[in-house]
């Protein structure tokens, strides 16, 4: 499971650009960017202009997909000898294979995910605007297809080994995911209740969040398809709906158990050695899977807060807006 976000950094550092050249590191919200050129909605060719904004590749088709669904034998076997693929998260899949020549190779594929440095897309993979980018030292590449604009989202394969071409690699399977999702998209087995294909930004009452942080002027956010932050100048609220461990479990890290109301418990973690922190974590919905309940997560984030506010009285408040907003398990 990828780390949870702190919104802090948006004020210590400011909204940074980047290729992601960093494996599985926490989530930051980045400054949106346009593709300079081939925006636009019409299908292309590879060996046409790229296209953004493609129907095909809608925001709301995209979370709808089943990650591990595009990972197929097919497409992996191009490019190595796959071994059984691993959900990660709703938009993420695994698989840890070997290459041709029998070398350890890792692939991840992430839907729906902010590109950053977009407007350098020089590459085109199945019709959409592509670049990679890959680590100094040779063992990961990160090969990215931007499928809509402001702000940039899209799809991104994250390939590890030792193997000589990791770019190639990643190239490769991009292209057959991204052939496969114009062609036959697989979807995912939707459950009643379920928020794996609900979009969080579009949850939030824009007025009544504004009232809930005290008055502050925000921008709606998305880093990934589920999930959106709301950026200010000193503070920042954001919604991460993912999969993982029910949060009353956790022995490592374990929360302070609030009751929301309507007897739901969240569970509360709060910090203050840079401005105040709040984080508010439950478990929406079991799946009977061990690690793969559906988690929501609201954070809370004020560089300048009052003195001995840590965050976690407004976090509530968000929390409160959302909930009524949630589909019912």
């Amino acid at each position: 499971m990828r780390g949870s976000v702190v919104l802090l950094t948006v004020f210590v550092v400011g909204l940074l650009g980047g290729c992601g050249e960093t494996v599985d590191t926490a989530k930051q919200t980045f400054p949106r960017s346009t593709v300079p050129a081939g925006e636009g909605g019409d299908r292309t060719g590879a060996t046409g202009t790229p296209k953004t904004n493609d129907p095909a590749f809608s925001n709301d088709k995209l979370r709808k997909l089943e990650p591990c669904g595009l990972l197929t034998d097919d497409i992996l076997a191009a490019v190595g000898t796959p071994a059984d693929s691993e959900t990660e998260d709703f938009g993420d899949c695994s698989n840890y294979m070997k290459d041709k020549d029998g070398k350890d190779l890792s692939v991840t594929l992430y839907v729906g995910e902010t590109i950053n440095g977009a407007e350098g897309a020089d590459e085109n993979i199945g019709g959409l605007p592509a670049l990679d980018s890959e680590l100094d030292d040779g063992s990961a590449c990160f090969v990215n297809a931007i499928t809509s604009t402001n702000p940039n989202i899209g799809l991104r394969v994250q390939v590890g080994g030792e193997g000589d071409d990791l770019c190639g690699t990643g190239r490769t399977v991009l292209t057959g995911v991204v052939d496969l999702i114009r062609e036959d998209p697989p979807t995912r087995e939707e459950k009643t209740g379920s928020i794996a294909s609900v979009d969080p930004c579009s949850l939030l009452d824009a007025a009544a969040l504004k009232t809930a942080i005290g008055g502050a002027e925000t921008e709606m956010a998305p880093y990934t398809l589920h999930w959106c932050n709301w950026i200010g100048e000193t503070v920042a609220a954001g919604v991460w709906f993912r999969t993982g461990y029910d949060p009353k479990d956790d022995t490592v890290d374990p929360g302070q158990p609030v009751d929301l109301g309507n007897g739901l418990t969240v569970y509360q973690t709060a910090e203050t050695d840079s401005g105040a922190s709040c984080r508010l974590e439950w478990r929406h919905r079991s799946t009977g899977s061990d690690g793969d309940d559906e988690i929501i997560e609201v954070d809370f984030d004020n560089s300048s807060p009052p003195a001995g506010d840590n965050g976690c009285a407004t976090a509530i408040e968000i929390a409160k807006l959302l909930v009524p907003a949630l589909p019912k398990p």
